[in-house]
């Protein structure tokens, strides 16, 4: 099971900062974008990094109503994936091209209560298929279990599309996840609510 550390933030040096503590224990680190319109959040803007330029990948969680007015940035801050909602509103067959030309990984979230049916018309398209296992938005929500039987059903009919979940991850329902079908886990709260996130982290990876 892949651990991908998530940061949600509104302030820069705050991600930074989070950035700094965990950039040299992992492979790939998630940083989540909100619009204040999808979500609640209004996060961190590229232009608001500076120079900022992790030790490690990242890719990008774009919570946002319209996700092609946010990928030029962040491709050229130099992320490896951009993730987008099935949600979202615009072309995403466009969308999609679009973070391609930019030599972006490309994955599509679903949100909690959308049918697996929406994911359908994209499957060809994109990389990786990620569950939110909470409600979008603020990061510590509750993980809702609901959402794995939704995995698992996804997984029979597509069983060669590599998964993710994403919210609420902690040990408690890790194995639950990983048996459902997923590859990789992003990790927020469970995280940075930890005294310590690099030993939570190494303490997940062991599961």
């Amino acid at each position: 099971m892949q651990i991908t550390p998530a940061i949600l933030e509104t302030e820069p040096e705050e991600l930074k900062r989070k950035v700094s503590i965990i950039e040299s224990s992992v492979d790939l680190i998630q940083i989540d974008v909100g619009d204040g319109q999808f979500i609640p959040t209004v996060t961190v803007l590229p232009r608001a990094l500076g120079e900022f330029r992790p030790l490690t990948a990242f890719e990008v969680h774009l919570m946002v109503k319209r996700p092609d007015r946010f990928v030029a940035d962040w491709a050229h801050l130099g992320a490896t994936k951009i993730i987008f909602h099935v949600e979202a509103e615009g072309d995403l067959e466009h969308f999609i091209a679009q973070c391609r030309e930019l030599d972006c990984d490309v994955g599509i979230a679903v949100s909690p209560g959308t049918s697996n049916d929406a994911l359908q018309p994209y499957l060809d398209l994109v990389d990786e298929v990620m569950f939110l296992t909470v409600q979008p938005g603020a990061q510590g929500s509750p993980f809702l279990p609901e959402v794995v039987q939704e995995i698992i059903a996804f997984h029979k009919t597509m069983p060669g599309m590599p998964i993710a979940a994403d919210g609420g991850v902690n040990t408690e329902n890790l194995a639950t996840l990983q048996a459902a079908g997923v590859q990789r886990v992003c990790v927020g709260a469970t995280l940075w609510k930890s005294a310590d996130p690099v030993a939570t982290l190494a303490s997940l990876a062991t599961l």
